[in-house]
């Protein structure tokens, strides 16, 4: 499937980098995607082909008035323009993973069956950058199925270390022999 939100993305990321503003696009970004994920009203009212993007335009800046740099607003009219308003969500997610890539940031999924506090979050994030070779941001989930321990996701491998797993190849094993 293309990804319609990803040019938006890298246009903003460009101009970001241009201008040294990535770091306060990507926090209008992540305002931006909050306020729409929580209202889902205003999602359906973004990507309603009824509503005219002039229309559109219109709310989201009176919704961000003074909220946003000029720059950011700009964007946010382009983005209206060409009937993307609906995808504003879609596009922060990839101006951040962007943004990453650009740093060298890896973006490593970990599941646990339990919450990680701090210390433990920062224990794993050290380990797996001296393991990795670079910067990592840990994307941190629960899943109670897992029993105990925690799987690890990076680009190239996961590594399951949890209780389920076990007892999956486990099973495996006994139904081989």
């Amino acid at each position: 499937m293309v990804d319609k939100s990803l040019p938006y993305a890298q246009a903003l990321l460009s101009i970001g980098q241009d201008t040294g503003a990535e770091d306060a696009f990507l926090e209008e970004l992540v305002k931006t995607r909050k306020v729409l994920l929580e209202n889902e009203q205003l999602i359906q009212v973004l990507r309603h082909p009824a509503i005219s993007n002039v229309d559109k335009e219109k709310m989201l800046l009176e919704i961000f008035k003074g909220d946003f740099s000029e720059p950011y607003q700009d964007f946010l009219k382009v983005v209206c323009r060409h009937s993307m308003a609906g995808c504003l969500a879609e596009i922060a997610d990839d101006y951040a993973r962007l943004l990453d890539e650009s740093r060298h940031i890896q973006t490593v999924k970990v599941i646990s069956a339990a919450p990680l506090d701090e210390a433990q979050k920062e224990k794993l994030t050290a380990v797996l950058e001296k393991k990795l070779g670079g910067q990592v941001r840990l994307q941190c989930s629960i899943d109670e199925k897992l029993i105990a321990g925690m799987k690890i996701q990076t680009e190239d491998s996961v590594l399951d270390a949890t209780y389920l797993g076990q007892l999956e190849k486990m099973k495996e094993q006994l139904v081989k022999s």
